[in-house]
C-alpha cells in the first residue's frame, strides 16, 4: 500500500511513465486516462473517465467537473492525496494473458471485479474524523471515490497485468467533504489483499479461460504449466532493464540537467531488446509487444497445450465451516497476538481461495462474511467497551490468552526464585 502525499502533476507523470505499451497512453488516443468510481451505501457506480487534466484536478482534491475544492484542503507537501493498492495475480497469469487474448480479457475483467469489491468493502469500513482537535471521533464515510489505471508490464518490460487502484483522500461524511482516515485504511491492508486475491482466484470466467487452454493451478494459485518459465523469462527481462539503465546513465552524463521524454524511453526499450539478439527483428512497442513476449517464450521452449481440462472446484457446501474457522484463528495467532476485523476477513478470503472454491462474487462474499462472523464469535475482545474503532487490533483468542498467561507465570517464577538458584530455562 502506498499513501501518496505530493504534487498532483507528479502522480500523473508516475502513472504515464509506468505505462508499458504505446496504446497505454490514453491521453494521446482521447479515450480517457483513468476509470473513476464512486461508492456509497447504494453500491459502486462508475462515473465518466478522467483525462490527464481531470485526473490532476481529482488528485488535488477538487471536483473534476466544476473545479470546486472538496472541503478545506491542505496545500503543503505533506498533504495526503490518495491511498493506492495494486490489484494483480501470480506472474504465471500474466504469461498466460500474453499468450492468449481470451485469457487476457478474462484476467482484465477479473481485476476490474476485484477492484469493485475492494472499493465496495472500503466504502462500508473506511472512516473519517469529526470534531475539534483533541476531541475527534471516527465516523463512517458516506461517499468514497476511487480511480483505476491498468498497466501491462513490469519495470523490466515483461508481461505484468496489474491495476492501480487509488482511493481518494477526500471523502464525504456528516454533511461535508473531509479527510480519509488513512491509518484505518492502512491497518485494513490484510483484508484488502485477501479480498482482492480471492476475488480473482475464485472468479468463474478467469478459471474457465485457464481450463480452456489446459492450464491448472496449484494451491498458491500459480499455473503449473507455466511456472518453470517464470525464472528464465524474468532473467531475460532483467537483462533488458539493465541495458535501459545503462543507456539512461550515458544519456544523463551527456545531457546534464535534462530529462528524457517518453519517445526517447521507447527508443531505449527497443534498443535494449535488440542487445544480444542482433539477428532478430525487434517489434515496436504497442500491439506487437505481445508478439515479442510470445517469441521469447517460444525461444525458452514453451509449446502451447490448448487441450481443455475439466474444472473441479470445491463445492461451497462441502467446506467444513467450523474447521475453516479454526484454521483462520490458528493462522491469525501464528502471526500476532491481536487482530482486527480486516485481518480476520483477509485470512478468511485466503482460505477460501486456497480451498479451490470457484463462485460468483456475491456467492463468495456471502460465504466470506459468514466465516468472518463465525470467527469473531470465537474471539475475545481486548477492549470490552463500545466505540472501539474497527481498525484497532483489539481482538484475540482464548488459546493466545492461555499462552500469554503461561509465559507470564513462568517469567514470574524465574524472577522470584530462591537466591543462588539459577533461573529456570523456559
Amino acid at each position: 500500500m502506498k499513501v501518496y502525499a505530493g504534487p498532483p502533476a507528479a502522480a500523473r507523470q508516475y502513472l504515464e511513465a509506468g505505462c508499458g505499451r504505446a496504446d497505454d497512453y490514453y491521453l494521446a488516443e482521447g479515450t480517457g486516462f483513468a476509470r473513476r468510481f464512486t461508492a456509497s451505501a447504494g453500491g459502486v457506480r462508475e462515473l465518466a473517465p478522467l483525462t490527464g487534466d481531470g485526473y490532476e484536478t481529482w488528485v488535488a482534491g477538487h471536483d473534476p467537473a466544476t473545479g470546486e475544492p472538496r472541503g478545506q484542503l491542505r496545500t503543503d507537501e505533506h498533504a495526503v492525496r490518495f491511498v493506492e493498492v495494486v490489484v494483480n495475480g501470480p506472474k504465471t497469469w500474466s504469461l498466460a494473458a500474453a499468450l492468449h487474448p481470451d485469457i487476457a480479457a478474462a484476467y482484465e475483467a477479473a481485476q476490474d471485479r476485484a477492484a469493485g469489491q475492494i472499493v465496495a468493502w472500503l466504502a462500508e469500513h473506511a472512516t473519517t474524523r469529526v470534531g475539534p482537535r483533541g476531541g475527534q471521533v471516527q465516523v463512517p464515510v458516506e461517499v468514497l471515490e476511487a480511480v483505476t489505471v491498468r498497466h501491462y508490464t513490469s519495470r523490466a518490460q515483461d508481461p505484468h497485468w496489474h491495476l492501480y487502484l487509488q482511493i481518494l483522500a477526500r471523502v464525504f461524511a456528516a454533511g461535508k467533504w473531509r479527510g480519509l482516515h488513512t491509518v484505518g485504511v492502512r491497518d485494513s491492508l490484510n483484508g484488502i489483499n485477501g479480498l482482492g486475491h480471492a476475488a480473482m482466484a475464485c472468479d468463474p470466467e478467469l478459471n474457465g479461460a485457464f481450463a480452456a487452454h489446459g492450464y491448472t493451478k496449484d494451491t498458491t494459485g500459480e499455473i503449473r504449466e507455466l511456472s518453470e518459465y517464470v525464472g528464465p523469462f524474468s532473467a531475460r527481462h532483467a537483462q533488458i532493464a539493465r541495458n535501459v539503465d545503462r543507456y539512461e546513465r550515458e544519456w544523463a552524463a551527456a545531457h546534464p540537467g535534462e530529462h528524457p521524454g517518453p519517445a526517447l524511453r521507447r527508443a531505449w526499450d527497443a534498443r535494449a531488446w535488440a542487445d544480444g539478439r542482433p539477428d532478430k527483428v525487434i517489434p515496436q512497442p504497442g500491439a506487437k509487444l505481445t508478439e515479442r513476449w510470445r517469441t521469447d517464450l517460444d525461444a525458452l521452449g514453451y509449446r502451447p497445450r490448448d487441450r481443455p481440462v475439466a474444472l473441479h472446484p470445491t463445492p461451497i457446501g462441502a467446506l467444513d465451516r467450523q474447521a475453516a474457522v479454526e484454521r483462520v484463528l490458528a493462522r491469525l495467532a501464528a502471526g500476532r497476538s491481536a487482530w482486527n476485523a480486516a485481518d480476520v476477513r483477509g485470512e478468511v478470503e485466503r482460505l477460501i481461495a486456497a480451498a479451490g472454491v470457484v463462485a460468483e462474487g456475491a456467492v463468495r462474499i456471502e460465504l466470506a462474511e459468514d466465516l468472518t462472523a463465525r470467527a469473531f464469535a470465537c474471539c475475545v475482545p481486548l477492549l470490552p467497551r463500545d466505540g472501539v474503532p474497527e481498525h484497532i487490533r483489539a481482538w484475540t483468542s482464548r488459546p493466545v490468552l492461555a499462552t500469554e498467561a503461561e509465559l507470564t507465570a513462568r517469567l514470574g517464577a524465574r524472577r522470584t526464585g530462591p537466591p543462588g538458584v539459577p533461573p529456570q530455562r523456559l
